[in-house]
């Protein structure tokens, strides 16, 4: 009787978990949709706007210095598109956003870079895809799960389901602190500072007035994407020496994509001759 019992139980655990892994998803996309109805307070409303007497003194500045003038006009130049400011990078997934040009998310843009980040891109698969293999497929981690295509299968499942759930719970919790959900890139010139702001802003981002901040959204997601893996992860495992260990691990990985993401327009321009 023993014996069918613990069978009984073996076999109801993964749909139990399923069903917990389901709830939570479901629960966390209603916080999404709640959160991002308002939008963030804008920092634009606090920017001292030009009055009348300041366009006359740059129109006649660029009358009397015509080099001086910008493709923007004496308006100042021209801001990019929603589509440039929330396009994602097919490497890393993450969106940029410059620290010396700064604007914060709308609701709307929020709403529209959660799905871009976490389903529709091709940066929202590479990582996964990447980690999947040279961390797990190549350690054979967890052994559990074998080789071949069916354990590396099961592999990059659990690795997009954690982003996925990151994501889920970084978004809404950003918004409500106000949040930059986006990697914010250094003003700075030179390699090294540039590298130093690069490993900084894997912990810290910007609010919405754009000071720096603690990225608490982002972190936080880490740990809460490791610890609801171990419900579908194969073994025993100590839900908070596991949720540690590899959320921790898990940031760490960030510094060498934001690294990466820095210093992208550099990489597509002389690896991919882009301009």
């Amino acid at each position: 009787m023993k014996s069918k019992e613990r069978l009984l139980f073996t076999s109801f655990r993964p749909a139990r978990d399923a069903g917990l892994v389901l709830a939570a998803s479901i629960l966390m996309l209603i916080a999404v949709t709640f959160a991002f109805g308002q939008d963030p307070v804008s920092s634009i409303a606090q920017t001292p706007t030009a009055t009348q007497a300041d366009v006359t003194k740059s129109g006649d500045q660029n009358r009397s210095n015509p080099g001086s003038q910008v493709v923007g006009g004496p308006q100042g130049p021209a801001t990019p598109s929603e589509k440039e400011r929330l396009a994602v990078n097919p490497v890393t997934g993450l969106v940029t956003s410059s620290a010396s040009n700064y604007k914060p998310l709308t609701g709307k843009e929020r709403w529209k870079l959660y799905w871009k980040q976490n389903y529709l891109s091709v940066g929202a698969y590479f990582g996964p895809v990447f980690t999947a293999l040279v961390l797990d497929q190549a350690t054979n981690s967890p052994a559990q799960w074998g080789g071949g295509f069916s354990g590396y299968g099961r592999r990059l499942a659990s690795r997009t389901g954690s982003a996925i759930i990151q994501g889920t719970f970084q978004a809404p919790v950003a918004a409500v602190l106000h949040e930059d959900v986006r990697y914010i890139s250094s003003a700075q010139q030179g390699g090294k500072r540039r590298a130093l702001h690069a490993v900084v802003y894997s912990f810290l981002t910007y609010n919405s007035q754009g000071h720096p901040t603690l990225n608490l959204a982002n972190l936080g997601g880490y740990y809460a994407s490791t610890a609801i893996s171990t419900t579908w992860l194969p073994g025993h495992y100590s839900v908070a020496k596991y949720t540690f260990t590899n959320g921790t691990e898990q940031i760490g990985l960030g510094v060498p994509v934001n690294l990466l993401q820095e210093f992208w327009p550099e990489v597509t321009h002389k690896v991919l001759h882009r301009h």
